[in-house]
């Protein structure tokens, strides 16, 4: 087995077992309901020229996805498996190829192996979720912001805009990802980092702009992104967590399903009114400022104290909070080591620019709305990386040290 053959074997090998997931054990169609049937139904109201409000409370590309495959074929959901599994090894790919620019091959090599087998990554291959997408775009998005870094043009600031902007229409918790990135080009680059900066900004606004022009053509309100901010806010800042709405609709995050915190508050108007519950959270904050700190809590409830959903609903889910157990506690660590000798990279501005920042981006993400280990999970493209190679520095720290030893006893 030659050095050159071995990303391909891990490539094949990740491949592989998404397949035999699918294959074997989980079906897309064997978990339609909650999250997954909402996209389901999103997509048919949309064949049958129906456009709500509602449409465009979570981000509106991946229903769009499944109307688009509806369209084409009735055998739309193996479609979707096939999108998913191609796009699963090319995150694996796009990872790799990151790593392997950013931390050498070693890295890259255990990094491929590791996201290869995560469990939470092939779980979300088998379902109707829009994760595995977003999880191939911010793989793409890391990929992109080592190549802008290394080689500032406009080519490479417009597909990174471009790219940001695709995987909002998919998800949006890496919405904070913008203005860190371009603070960061900025404090780094100075005035040679404006043109890239402002490339990116157009771009990204854009993007913004042109969902506005769709939700008001469609629903005759101008709304720039998903509608569910308002109430997510409203979750991580008031003390009930359990919501229902005058249209009928009830939600409860899993984590505080997980916490029993089941006590149910009616409100008189409906979730998609985002700015109503965006005030609601802010007049909870009046009251008990002191959620502000306790808010601080949904870091840690990313990698533990909670169990992933919707893997939980699933029979070998005793294996599954096992497997997330040592997983967090190998990630944990390894991210504590990497910041720790963060000093010790080749270039730490850009590992802080191209690594830290995304993570940070979670970090406040989570701080100012709420906390999900199913929002973590698709940021792993950038955590596990960190972790592989906060690993790796300290068995070669340790082994300097002991040559250093060898040396003095000498």
């Amino acid at each position: 087995m030659t050095a050159k053959r071995l990303p391909l074997i891990l490539l094949a090998l990740g491949f592989l077992v998404r397949l035999t997931y699918i294959l074997l054990f989980h079906h897309m169609d064997q978990s339609i309901y909650s999250d997954m049937r909402n996209y389901i139904q999103v997509a048919d109201q949309i064949l049958a020229g129906e456009w709500k409000a509602t449409h465009f409370f979570q981000p509106i590309g991946f229903p769009y996805l499944i109307y688009l495959l509806k369209l084409m074929t009735p055998n739309w959901m193996g479609w979707l498996e096939g999108i998913h599994l191609v796009t699963a090894t090319a995150s694996l790919y796009l990872i790799w190829k990151t790593v392997k620019e950013s931390f050498g091959e070693k890295a890259a090599l255990i990094t491929l192996f590791v996201t290869g087998f995560h469990f939470n990554w092939i779980i979300f291959t088998s379902m109707v979720l829009a994760e595995n997408l977003f999880i191939f775009f911010l793989s793409l998005l890391a990929w992109l912001s080592l190549k802008l870094l290394r080689h500032f043009n406009t080519q490479n600031a417009i597909l990174w805009g471009v790219t940001f902007v695709a995987a909002f229409l998919i998800k949006g918790t890496h919405i904070f990802i913008v203005p860190l990135f371009l603070l960061g080009i900025l404090a780094w680059k100075r005035l040679a980092g404006l043109k890239i900066v402002v490339l990116i900004s157009i771009v990204v606004w854009t993007g913004f702009i042109a969902h506005g022009v769709v939700t008001l053509k469609t629903i005759g309100k101008f709304q720039m992104s998903g509608s569910a901010g308002g109430l997510n806010f409203v979750e991580g800042k008031c003390p009930i967590k359990n919501n229902a709405d005058s249209a009928g609709y009830s939600w409860l995050s899993p984590l505080y399903y997980q916490l029993d915190m089941m006590e149910m508050k009616k409100w008189d108007k409906p979730f998609t009114d985002s700015g109503y519950f965006m005030a609601q959270g802010f007049e909870c904050i009046k009251r008990n400022p002191l959620v502000l700190v306790q808010s601080l809590e949904g870091i840690p409830f990313l990698f533990i104290g909670n169990f992933m959903w919707p893997s939980s609903h699933f029979k070998p889910a005793a294996w599954m909070r096992l497997y997330e157990l040592f997983f967090s506690i190998f990630l944990l660590t390894g991210l504590c080591i990497f910041i720790f000798l963060i000093t010790r990279q080749k270039n730490p501005s850009e590992a802080l620019l191209v690594w830290i920042t995304p993570m940070l981006g979670l970090f406040l993400c989570v701080y100012i709305f709420k906390s999900e280990v199913r929002f973590r999970v698709p940021f792993d493209v950038w955590l596990i990386p960190m972790a592989v190679k906060g690993w790796l520095d300290l068995m070669e720290l340790k082994h300097q040290q002991l040559l250093a030893n060898q040396v003095q006893h000498q």
